[in-house]
């Protein structure tokens, strides 16, 4: 009985005790999504087209994730919408950047971990990096769009046929507490992945600009703002997107 096994059969009790048949749902969404994350990279290895492949995966996990939150049909469609979107955006940014800062790959701190292993290996690594960017960002932008969706439903029930200023007006507060909730995600998630590449700096004693011009500080800063832009992008694409659905209905 491995630690993993173990841990997930207390994830599930725990999920399934407090959050009922909504926790089973996340749960099993989760499983869903880790099985599309194994297809995904299993299909980029095989040297599928990126962009489909990324697509195709991203919008699959979005699915899952958005519908697995219990929201109902209209949030849930309205998520979708803008979550792609942002998904778009986020797309025609991380290409460029990655492909520029040249931040894939291996760093020079895992050398030692790769000592007794071969490199000749057929995998393109930018487009890793580039699925890897892109996925890190989908989860925390799916749930804060959930939330702010749901929560700018409540405000245009409550005060139908409400002009774009006076909704923005309305959904900022709202919209503030629930950015600002999924930031400390994001930034708190950083901190953990990043303690270990931390010591390793402060262990061999590097200088701010070695730290700066780091593979592997850039690979992980890049990822952070990006997902940091995708959670800032949720309030305005999510207004704009709502309106003008209520507009057209």
């Amino acid at each position: 009985m491995t630690v993993m096994f173990v841990l997930s059969v207390i994830l599930f009790v725990l999920m399934w005790l407090i959050g009922g048949l909504k926790g089973l749902g996340a749960f099993f969404s989760l499983g869903i999504n880790i099985l599309i994350l194994v297809v995904l990279t299993t299909l980029l290895s095989w040297g599928f087209n990126l962009y489909i492949v990324v697509g195709l995966g991203a919008i699959m996990i979005l699915t899952v994730t958005i519908i697995s939150s219990g929201a109902d049909e209209d949030t849930a469609t309205t998520a979708m919408i803008v979550s792609t979107f942002i998904m778009i955006i986020l797309i025609v940014l991380i290409v460029p950047i990655v492909t520029y800062t040249k931040a894939f790959g291996f760093a020079g701190e895992h050398a030692s971990m790769l000592e007794s292993l071969s490199l000749t290996i057929p995998v393109n690594f930018m487009n890793l990096t580039i699925a890897a960017t892109l996925l890190a960002t989908l989860g925390a932008i799916s749930e804060a769009t959930v939330a702010f969706v749901a929560a700018t439903h409540i405000i245009y029930r409550d005060a139908p046929g409400q002009k774009f200023n006076e909704l923005y007006q309305a959904s900022q507060k709202a919209g503030i507490a629930i950015v600002g909730t999924a930031l400390n995600t994001v930034l708190f998630g950083f901190f953990a992945s990043f303690l270990g590449a931390a010591l390793v700096f402060a262990k061999l004693q590097y200088s701010l600009a070695e730290i700066i011009n780091a593979k592997l500080f850039v690979a992980t800063m890049l990822s952070v703002l990006f997902a940091i832009l995708g959670v800032l992008l949720v309030f305005p694409i999510t207004l704009i997107c709502f309106y003008y659905q209520r507009q057209d209905s």
